[in-house]
């Protein structure tokens, strides 16, 4: 493979490694073990519930281990209970890093509710795992619904390469029809799979009526497969046929269909990525052995907490004592949840206990646990010697550290950490980690990557606001979001004498109580006055409990008024640091809140990260929100960088909830933290339908020759989702990224273009396509260069030999901005059944070339009601001699017509 080439593959699988699912699956012996299957608290006690997932698992497996040609199945594995549901606990074992958050399927009910698709959230491109699959407990228990998706373990099969291999859907219900050598054809893979098109109400079906301009079924048409197929190929188009057992290869692949899985992964057969992935890559042998899965039955359980706190020499500078009890009070009053069980460590060279576990049920025992934080800051630093106590701490519960939490916080080196990595990973307790300033223990990060934790630092640049962003960032994993403590705003700045910090914070009709502004600051106490949509002023109702610690609390009693509140403080003394943080929870636990989740991928082989913040309410996508990450670097001031849903450059799909933006403005070595702020815009941001990869229902099935409908798919109430959203804000912290010392700068080459179309425009043919950057999304690119071809692989496969379109004298635009050019084929006549494909890519200032993009086609075709483009001339000729045919034959006509009436009149004679 040439060097171009390779560049061009390899950008083309860009973040081969990313991880955002961090539940712990694995595989090993050709058996994928530790699957979490996780239950919502939300979803009510059913036992038939665990029943049927562990029947629809077992047939899985058995159709994956055929579907994969004997090469691998569902080894082990483990369904996490709600800790609410009332089980028999001689059956049902404790949790250890296995969370609701974390799970590789989960099963709840979405807010408004519209049908049972299950769905894979997918953030990344081809080949990238995605995030978790959905089933709703109707799916899991309504078997009627088998006729619509068909047999559901095939369906979970179906998800599960959504979810492991980074596959895409091989239907399009946008797209139902493409244009085929002049034939419309239903957009499937393979295309042997057969059917009648037909348009279908409650008694009958029809003929489709064709749209005169596109050639295509219009109106309420939908393809309907034979019940029984000659074709075995078809897993990612439809689960509901029996002949369908296999994956779509080389020899069975439909690359003309418009479907995800022809736009992501280059026109390749599912096949052939999954092939290809980390789990095949190996030449795995076939597995000849059992099939049937083990499971094993979880419970969660209320929250066990210990905070292990450094309290060395190094943390009496950069005023970090005071911050870390600043943070930590924020977390302890607010945030930790209702019934958790919470200890502190101290340590330094050695460690100290400062109180075993105290059960948060009211908040004299929350005040009690702030009284404990560390004042004073000496000696070394022994990192291990607190996490062993913090072990210790635990076990104060039930003896034992499984499931239990640490959040470990430390701004020095330790060169013995790496003693108590063993007992870390075999505790089962998950370890989040904190680094604080420049030279926090290089290792530290493999705390939480052993156990499954988070990650975060904070340094101390003039933004200090990122370790109260760590702390609030910790909330509970268990998935019942109502109980959550929600951060609305966080924000710092140096404030000179006489100065004012100011903004506003919206609370929407989602949240709202036990709503809470704090202000820290780091000398002079300033003055602060809260202002409420109403009006009303708050300026002396805020409380202070121990000035040393330098914060002051506001609590909204009740219920938080709907709308913008305001905040101004004032700072009388010296320049100093001046931060605000306004938390709150849900205002109806049946009415889930806007929440954000904040992932980042791994490198890519150039370097580069790409940031994800998915906003949405109880499941569903909002979109048109305004969202912006905030990079805070390891030296220097942070850098804004605003995420878009718009399909292009890093984003996958448009308006799916899923904001992106390409990261690579790496400027050295250390740690990086990411946080994202969204702001949600009356009368703009709403809620959507999740438009993203999810099983296909099946309209009905064609047997004998008759149409068997199913159904409708339930429809969808659009009042309910054009409810504005209203004015929101969310700021939510994501993990931090370390980069070693010696990684060299990166040039990247020009993004994917990922939305090239072409149209006939009377005897031209029009591109339009949406600019790269010259590195990524940055910039402009240097230079263009499209080729075209009449054959779509030939094109894909040897891309530099096809027919060059001349591009010379265009300059690219910067990323975001429309292309646009016209041109007339050479060599190529536009006749009727001719197609044509198109692609390009995009070179950069020192010669790097994208990957090739999409490939866009145009068919010529003869519409019904005008002549054919391009052969204007011949079309007259046609016309005219049926014009002149039609008359000759009409006088013809007339002249027969009057001989004989001449021949039958009789005449009467005078």
């Amino acid at each position: 493979m040439r060097f171009q080439e390779l560049l061009v593959f390899v950008l083309s699988c860009i973040v081969c490694d990313f991880v955002i699912n961090s539940s712990g699956a694995r595989l090993e012996n050709n058996g994928y073990r530790d699957i979490v299957i996780a239950i919502n608290p939300r979803v009510q006690h059913d036992d038939n519930l665990i029943e049927n997932v562990k029947e629809i698992v077992t047939a899985a497996s058995s159709y994956l281990h055929n579907a994969t040609k004997q090469q691998v199945y569902f080894s082990d594995v483990k369904i996490l209970l709600p800790k609410t549901w009332s089980v028999n606990s001689s059956s049902v074992h404790r949790s250890r890093t296995e969370s609701y958050e974390k799970a590789d399927v989960v099963i709840a009910e979405p807010y408004l509710k519209y049908g049972d698709d299950p769905y894979t959230l997918q953030f990344g491109g081809c080949g990238e795992k995605g995030r978790y699959i959905h089933f709703t407990p109707n799916f899991i228990l309504n078997n009627s619904l088998t006729a619509a998706y068909g047999p559901k373990e095939r369906v979970f099969v179906h998800e599960w390469a959504h979810l492991q291999w980074g596959v895409f859907d091989e239907y399009n219900n946008q797209n139902p029809f493409y244009l085929s050598n002049g034939t419309y054809e239903a957009t499937r893979c393979s295309k042997e799979i057969k059917g009648r098109i037909a348009e279908c109400g409650e008694k009958s079906c029809r003929s489709c009526d064709i749209d005169s301009n596109s050639r295509l079924p219009k109106g309420n048409c939908k393809f309907y497969p034979n019940k029984t197929q000659t074709s075995s190929s078809s897993i990612m188009y439809t689960t509901g046929l029996s002949n369908v057992v296999e994956f779509c290869d080389n020899e069975t692949h439909n690359p003309d269909a418009p479907n995800m899985q022809n736009k992501m992964c280059d026109y390749r057969s599912t096949w052939d990525v999954i092939s290809k992935s980390e789990d095949f890559r190996n030449n795995r042998p076939p597995h000849s052995g059992s099939v049937i899965p083990t499971f094993t039955i979880l419970q969660a359980k209320d929250r066990v907490l210990c905070l292990v706190l450094d309290t060395s020499g190094s943390m009496a500078s950069e005023n970090r004592i005071i911050r870390l009890r600043q943070a930590a009070e924020i977390f302890l009053l607010q945030i930790i949840e209702v019934q958790s069980q919470v200890g502190i460590v101290t340590f330094s060279s050695a460690a100290n206990v400062q109180t075993r576990l105290k059960v948060i049920n009211n908040d004299d025992v929350r005040n009690e646990l702030v009284q404990l934080l560390p004042r004073e800051a000496t000696g070394g630093t022994n990192i291990c010697a607190g996490v062993q106590s913090g072990f210790e701490v635990l076990r104060g519960d039930d003896g034992a550290t499984h499931g239990d939490e640490i959040v470990l916080l430390t701004d020095g080196e330790d060169s013995g950490i790496k003693n108590c990595f063993q007992e870390v990973e075999q505790s089962g307790a998950v370890i989040h980690t904190i680094a604080l300033g420049p030279s926090a223990a290089a290792e530290l990060e493999q705390l939480s990557n052993l156990t499954g934790g988070l990650q975060f630092s904070a340094s101390d640049n003039v933004n200090t606001s990122g370790l109260i962003d760590a702390f609030n960032a910790l909330v509970s994993g268990n998935g019942d979001i109502s109980q959550q403590s929600i951060q609305l705003e966080n924000s710092g700045e140096f404030i000179d004498k006489g100065g004012r910090l100011t903004g506003n914070v919206s609370i929407d009709k989602t949240v709202g109580n036990d709503t809470f502004f704090v202000m820290t600051w780091e000398k002079e106490m300033p003055g602060v006055f809260v202002e409420d949509p109403s009006g009303h002023i708050y300026n002396k109702d805020f409380f202070v409990s121990d000035r040393t610690l330098r914060t002051a609390r506001l609590k909204i009693n009740g219920t938080a008024q709907t709308g913008r509140w305001k905040y101004s403080i004032y700072n009388p003394g010296t320049k100093q640091v001046i931060t605000v943080t306004v938390t709150s929870r849900a205002a109806d636990e049946n009415i889930p809140p806007v929440t954000v989740n904040v992932e980042i991928s791994e490198k890519d082989s150039f370097g580069g990260r790409t940031i994800y913040a998915e906003v949405s309410q109880g499941y569903l996508p909002v979109v048109f929100a305004n969202v912006t990450a905030i990079i805070e670097y390891p030296t220097g001031t942070p850098v804004e960088q605003n995420l878009f849903d718009d399909g292009l450059g890093a984003d996958i799909v448009k308006n799916d909830g899923i904001y992106t933006k390409y990261f690579h403005n790496f400027s050295g070595s250390g740690r990086y933290n990411f946080k994202v702020r969204v702001e949600g815009k009356e009368g703009a941001t709403k809620m959507a339908i999740r438009t993203g990869t999810h099983a296909f229902y099946i309209p009905g099935y064609t047997e004998n020759g008759n149409i068997q409908t199913n159904p409708p798919w339930p429809p969808v109430n659009m009042e309910d989702l054009e409810t504005d959203c209203g004015d929101f804000s969310r700021v939510k912290s994501g993990r931090t990224i370390s980069v070693p010392v010696g990684t060299p700068p990166v040039d990247l080459p020009p993004c994917k273009i990922t939305d090239l179309q072409a149209t006939i425009v009377k005897n031209e043919i029009e591109l339009e396509w949406t600019a790269p950057g010259e590195d990524y999304d940055q910039g402009a690119a240097s230079r263009y260069e499209m080729r075209m071809s009449d054959n779509l692989l030939r094109l894909r496969d040897n891309f530099s030999t096809a027919t060059l379109v001349n591009l010379t004298n265009m300059n690219p635009q910067p990323f975001g901005l429309r292309e646009n050019v016209t041109f007339v084929p050479e060599n190529t006549e536009l006749q009727n059944g001719t197609t044509i494909y198109f692609a390009l890519c995009a070179y950069d200032k020192i010669n790097q070339s994208s990957a090739m993009s999409n490939i866009a086609r145009i068919s010529v075709y003869v519409p019904l009601n005008a002549p054919p483009k391009g052969n204007n001339s011949m079309w007259k000729v046609v016309c005219s001699v049926v014009v002149v045919t039609i008359l000759v034959c009409l006088i013809i006509g007339i002249i027969n017509y009057v001989m004989q009436r001449k021949k039958s009149q009789t005449y009467v004679p005078e």
